[in-house]
């Protein structure tokens, strides 16, 4: 047997395999959601974030407050927010009224984005240097939340202690 006529039988029993798989299964498999990852946002965020053991604050509806602590940063916030399905957790690392945004800040930045992990690195609509991620909360479950507030966290500490030499009041950045 050749290779042509190899290729061709892996075919018809790829196809054949392909139609019994099918016929024997009547609609497509989905993932079933465990109940707690089918709660609301609210409450699917809050049990989150007992899961993960954090103590944190609500600070309004949507939003809740993570206190962490920082080598560089020092003591330092953690967002953590839900929208239309989304979770976003972030940290504003400095307000635009602190940093000196020269092009070489801005270098620095752009390098941050691309040597930190999972994490987006940024100005946001009022100017200020943020750390964040963007989830979606139907698919995330305590150890995936929990990797992620970690890994903003570390971030936001790592982009403060890089962007030191631009800021006007270091010890005022930070929120």
């Amino acid at each position: 047997m050749n290779f042509q006529n190899t290729v061709q039988t892996a075919r018809r029993v790829l196809v054949a395999c392909g139609l019994m798989g099918s016929l024997a299964v009547g609609a497509p498999a989905r993932p079933q959601a465990t109940p707690s990852q089918s709660a609301p946002p609210v409450a699917r965020v809050t049990q989150l974030l007992a899961e993960c053991s954090y103590q944190y604050t609500k600070a309004a509806e949507a939003v809740w407050v993570v206190p962490f602590q920082g080598k560089s940063l020092g003591s330092f916030k953690v967002i953590v927010t839900t929208q239309q399905g989304m979770l976003v957790v972030f940290v504003i690392v400095a307000s635009k009224a602190d940093l000196n945004l020269t092009p070489d800040a801005m270098e620095k930045l752009l390098k941050f984005n691309h040597r930190v992990d999972r994490v987006k690195i940024g100005l946001d609509d009022d100017g200020d240097t943020f750390v964040r991620v963007d989830l979606s909360l139907r698919v995330l479950d305590a150890q995936e939340f929990k990797l992620n507030v970690e890994q903003v966290a570390a971030g936001a500490d790592e982009v403060f202690a890089g962007i030191q030499t631009f800021l006007k009041s270091p010890k005022k950045a930070g929120r």
